[in-house]
């Protein structure tokens, strides 16, 4: 009897072992499974800067500006005068547009060297190659280029006045000649309308001979 209770009691202390053994695994086992995953937020959208088109960037382009175009150049000496001052130049300082005329129709040297520079021009003259005489040329002209003739007018001591429409700047000189001959000269500058009616004369220039130019031109 007693030997077969020791046997069942060993058996039992062997039992013992195997069940802490299988327990322990257990433990472990369960130690091992993984971490559950942590949802992750899902990242918000990143704001994107909006591009203008070149359309919304764009400055509006400035309308073109107009420039009032000049006055057309007469076409003939003739349209520079009324009948009356024709009457009068032809009876004093005859003739009229002798090509033998080289006298300038200004005696400044920056205003003859525009009148030169190949800008439309209509010359016109009287009187011969010596004696008395008169220069004039209507020349077409940018406000740019008048504003350049004004200020050396202005530089020059010329007076300047307003007939009509026009404006008038002038000048007079005195002075004798190498042969002891006493001279007057001067001159006549209109300016209106993109036109410049450039005049220079010696000894002579009938009385309101720029005005009835202007009268003609402008009116």
């Amino acid at each position: 009897m007693f030997g077969g209770l020791m046997v069942h009691v060993r058996r039992r202390r062997r039992a013992a072992p195997v069940l802490l053994a299988a327990g322990i695994l257990l433990a472990v086992l369960t130690g091992c499974q993984p971490e559950p995953v942590a949802a992750t937020a899902t990242p918000a959208p990143t704001p994107t800067a909006s591009v203008a088109s070149p359309a919304e960037t764009s400055a509006p382009s400035a309308e073109p500006t107009e420039t009032a175009p000049a006055a057309a150049l007469p076409g003939e000496c003739a349209a520079l005068y009324s009948e009356g001052m024709r009457a009068s130049l032809e009876a004093t300082v005859p003739p009229a547009n002798d090509p033998v005329v080289t006298m300038l129709s200004s005696q400044n040297a920056q205003l003859a060297e525009l009148l030169a520079s190949g800008i439309p021009v209509l010359r016109c003259t009287w009187g011969g190659a010596e004696g008395p005489g008169i220069a004039t040329t209507v020349a077409s002209i940018e406000p740019a280029q008048a504003d350049a003739a004004r200020a050396v007018m202005a530089e020059s001591a010329f007076g300047c006045e307003s007939i009509g429409d026009a404006d008038l700047c002038r000048i007079e000189r005195r002075g004798i000649t190498l042969d002891d001959v006493e001279y007057v000269s001067g001159e006549d500058h209109l300016f209106a309308d993109g036109l410049w009616v450039a005049t220079s004369w010696i000894d002579v220039l009938p009385e309101g001979y720029s005005a009835d130019i202007a009268a003609q031109l402008w009116g």
